[in-house]
């Protein structure tokens, strides 16, 4: 019978703790309320949040086509954003285990993750987001009118 030696996978578990940490990008906690306002050629409901009104634009409405700010973006995304800041390079993925935590990595890959989503938002979806219908406005761009909903746009690391 042999052994599986895997050394680096056991420092990886070790420094994980058992439960790995989560990053999460979007609109967290306080950054989900607003005061009434008109986004995306839609007007939104008197109270309604930048949670209730990130979701008719992520997964769009009857009305409402979608516009993915957050999932869209970030799996195409993602991968070359943390290539490129060398986040995946072997010497960090070495540093990484060294520390034993991966939490101060993972805050790097949240902060590109909401970098990306603040990009979707500069380029309507990288291009791919339907023109809004607004109608007596001018210099409007979909989904950063008032700019609540972009300036909700936070990440955090739960290193529980």
């Amino acid at each position: 019978m042999s052994t599986l030696k895997t050394p680096g996978l056991d420092k990886i578990l070790k420094a994980l703790g058992g439960k790995p940490p989560k990053a999460r990008v979007g609109i967290l906690g306080d950054k989900a309320v607003r005061g009434a306002s008109e986004e995306g050629g839609e007007k939104m409901q008197s109270g309604a949040t930048n949670a209730e009104i990130g979701a008719a634009h992520e997964y769009g409405t009857s009305t409402l086509p979608q516009r993915s700010f957050l999932r869209i973006p970030i799996s195409e995304n993602l991968k070359n954003k943390l290539a490129n800041a060398g986040l995946t390079s072997k010497d960090v993925l070495k540093q990484v285990i060294a520390t034993g935590s991966v939490v101060p990595w993972l805050k790097l890959v949240a902060a590109e993750a909401e970098g990306i989503v603040l990009e979707a938002f500069d380029t309507g979806g990288f291009g791919k987001w339907k023109p809004s219908n607004m109608t007596g406005k001018t210099n409007h761009q979909t989904l950063v009118e008032t700019q609540q909903l972009r300036n909700s746009i936070t990440s955090e690391v739960d290193e529980t």
